[in-house]
């Protein structure tokens, strides 16, 4: 059998692996392998598998009507609504009707839908490689997509790493130095903007020399590490706490300006403190010194300015005997 008196089936299977022959009245005289993969019994009949593209009218009469009018034929496979044929078709012998027809950027649904390989294409069909070189692109944006993530969280890593003493896990001078900067732009942003308030407080070990000296400087930094503990359990999620070296550290704590409130949350950290003195001292007890400024947004504050008034204050309560807090406001 023939589709026309020159070209044998087997011919044009090869060479047009997506043709649709029909007989001038409809008939399905050839269908191509690869379309016969993707519309699979298609040879039975086109009613139920095609439908006009535009509209959903009788894919006999759009494929009539393209070849007449010499235009484009669009055709939805009625099994995969989002999946559209297209292409184009001429009259052969007997008034028969010859379609090649193709996928278009649908390729990628019909080789998924119908596991369509290399094999299912004619030689000449650019498509494959059109695929192959779409899928190494998106493989290789794939690829760059995430590697700018991890170079996003590596940064994120190490920007943490620039802020943090790695002994406390506290944020470092920095990091402080960053936190109070923000503190102090929150704190008087537009003509009309209220002040948000926040204190900052300084404080130093007493006795924190004689760790050292008599127990080590193990047992001194097993004592900071333990500081830094009770500074993080004492401050809030939207608090600073830094460790700025040695045996000092500073807290930025947002919205706090009651006296009462500063002394009473000084004298809990004080206390817990205290109570970290390791044994072997003899009769020295580690203890804390606290200096406290109150910031309500005055213009012109800096953080330089802050931390001297911190560390004034600091030494006053040295002054004063250690183990307590001086308050600045």
């Amino acid at each position: 059998m023939t589709t026309d008196e020159a070209v044998p089936v087997r011919t044009l299977a090869r060479l047009m692996p997506m043709h649709l022959l029909l007989a001038s009245d409809g008939h399905v005289l050839s269908v191509g392998p690869t379309l016969d993969k993707v519309v699979p019994n298609l040879g039975t009949g086109l009613a139920g598998r095609l439908a006009g593209a535009r509209g959903g009218g009788d894919p006999v009469a759009e494929i009539r009507t393209a070849i007449d009018q010499k235009s484009r034929l669009f055709l939805r496979v009625s099994c995969t609504p989002d999946l559209v044929l297209r292409g184009n078709g001429v009259r052969a012998s007997a008034g028969s009707m010859l379609c090649n027809l193709g996928f278009g950027i649908g390729i990628h649904r019909a080789i998924r839908n119908a596991g369509l390989t290399d094999g299912d294409f004619a030689p000449s069909e650019l498509a494959m490689e059109l695929l192959f070189l779409h899928e190494a692109n998106r493989g290789v944006l794939t690829e760059l997509s995430r590697f700018n993530d991890q170079l996003v969280q590596s940064r994120r890593v190490a920007l943490l790493q620039a802020q943090t003493d790695p002994l406390t896990g506290l944020g470092n001078r920095r990091g402080l130095e960053m936190a109070l900067a923000m503190a102090l732009r929150s704190a008087g942003e537009g003509p009309d903007a209220e002040p948000a308030p926040f204190a900052v407080v300084h404080l130093d070990l007493d006795h924190f020399k004689q760790v050292n000296d008599i127990l080590g400087h193990k047992a001194g930094d097993d004592l900071l590490q333990a500081v830094g503990g009770v500074l993080r359990a004492q401050v809030r999620k939207a608090d600073t706490a830094a460790r700025i070296g040695g045996d000092e550290f500073v807290l930025i704590l947002s919205g706090m300006t009651s006296v009462a409130a500063l002394h009473e949350l000084a004298r809990r950290i004080i206390e817990a403190i205290g109570s970290l003195t390791p044994p072997g001292l003899g009769e020295v007890r580690v203890s804390a010194s606290i200096g406290i400024v109150v910031c309500r947004g005055e213009p012109g504050a800096s953080p330089g300015d802050l931390l001297v008034r911190a560390d004034e204050a600091l030494y006053e309560s040295k002054h004063k005997g250690r183990g307590c807090a001086t308050i600045r406001q």
